[in-house]
């Protein structure tokens, strides 16, 4: 920034001695060096410049900050202002590397009579900038002191926000919590505070005959193909625990619980549990254990008419013993013939035969 203002500057003088009246007419007089070099450097002292060298076409200088260099021809490029175009470089003079400027003289008719070259040294420059350099460190410690407070004071939030757990720590959780999700026996779902499902596992999905391959995060559960009573246990924000819910083929037990932290929630999370084979289990369970009882009370009651009808034939009563034993079969007959007699249909007939026996 330095630099281009040197060299906006050094351009605009030496357009400005140019154009001056006093350096056409004293390129014209017999004695050039002595009216420009005053003037020339009353120039230089006014806009604080390094040098203002006014020359012939053939570089021969009519004035110089170093009056020994008067006559002397001028040391840089300046083919371009020759031909009529204004330049500005950085080269290397008498008075060392400098940015300069080199402007056309033309005459009335155009034709270029004489040079006018203006520069700055780059020495001169950085000593100006070093001159500015306490504001400017001031500046620049400023801006790393707002710099560090903002990172700190950003660090402190994203920290605050991810609990303390630093970038490493933050990608080991998300891989474990990635792999358990994946890898979770039951069914979870996440519902946000807006009731929109903000996660669901594998299983979840399995449970509730949801699509691999549908998007469900984001949408809002009254839009999702769930079972009716568990829709209504989400929207009514109730907790529940192992409620039983149906499904076309399964039996579900469903936990709801309202997640948070910090005294705000966030949401609710939904455990599914899959009881459909264990509640088949169960009733055949039931089934067995009344076919047992059942072959018990039959076995038993039959061992005890067995030992009685022993007992009378040893005692000689054989026609209590006839009787006794014919009487429980005559008593099955005539159950059977009033609900055949009753009943057409014989799935039924054999239903109550089975439940009389059970009651029996």
């Amino acid at each position: 920034d330095a630099r281009e203002a040197a060299r906006k500057e050094v351009l605009a003088v030496a357009e400005t001695v140019a154009r001056s009246p006093e350096v056409a007419e004293a390129l014209r007089s017999p004695d050039p060096a002595a009216m420009l070099q005053p003037y020339a450097e009353s120039i230089r002292r006014a806009t604080r410049t390094d040098f203002v060298v006014v020359m012939a076409p053939d570089r021969t200088r009519y004035s110089h900050t170093d009056p020994a260099q008067i006559g002397r021809p001028f040391i840089g490029e300046i083919a371009p202002a020759l031909a009529g175009h204004p330049i500005t470089v950085v080269n290397t003079g008498t008075l060392g590397e400098s940015v300069r400027s080199v402007v056309p003289v033309r005459a009335d008719d155009g034709q270029v009579v004489g040079l006018v070259s203006v520069g700055i040294t780059t020495e001169a420059i950085d000593r100006e900038l070093l001159g500015r350099s306490p504001v400017l460190l001031a500046a620049t410690v400023a801006a790393l002191a707002l710099a560090a407070a903002g990172s700190w004071l950003l660090s402190r939030r994203l920290r605050r926000q991810t609990h303390g757990l630093g970038p490493a720590q933050m990608a080991r959780m998300y891989e474990y919590y990635d792999a358990v999700l994946h890898s979770v026996g039951e069914g979870l779902v996440v519902i946000g505070p807006d009731r929109r499902i903000a996660l669901i596992n594998d299983e979840g999905r399995r449970l509730l005959g949801l699509p691999a391959d549908t998007a469900l995060v984001d949408r809002p559960v009254t839009e999702v193909d769930l079972p009716a009573a568990l829709t209504e246990l989400i929207t009514t924000g109730q907790t529940a625990r192992d409620e039983l819910i149906l499904t076309a083929d399964r039996a579900l037990v469903a936990n709801l619980r309202p997640t948070g932290t910090g005294g705000h929630t966030m949401g609710t999370v939904l455990t599914l549990r899959d009881h459909t084979e264990l509640r088949a289990l169960t009733s055949e369970l039931d089934s067995v254990r009344g076919l047992t009882e059942a072959l018990r009370s039959q076995a038993h009651e039959a061992a005890n008419r067995l030992h009685t009808v022993l007992t009378l034939v040893e005692l000689g009563r054989t026609e209590e013993a006839v009787r006794l034993a014919t009487e429980e079969l005559a008593l099955v007959q005539q159950l059977t013939d009033q609900v055949v007699g009753a009943i057409t249909e014989p799935a039924l007939v054999a239903l109550l035969l089975d439940l009389s026996a059970q009651a029996a």
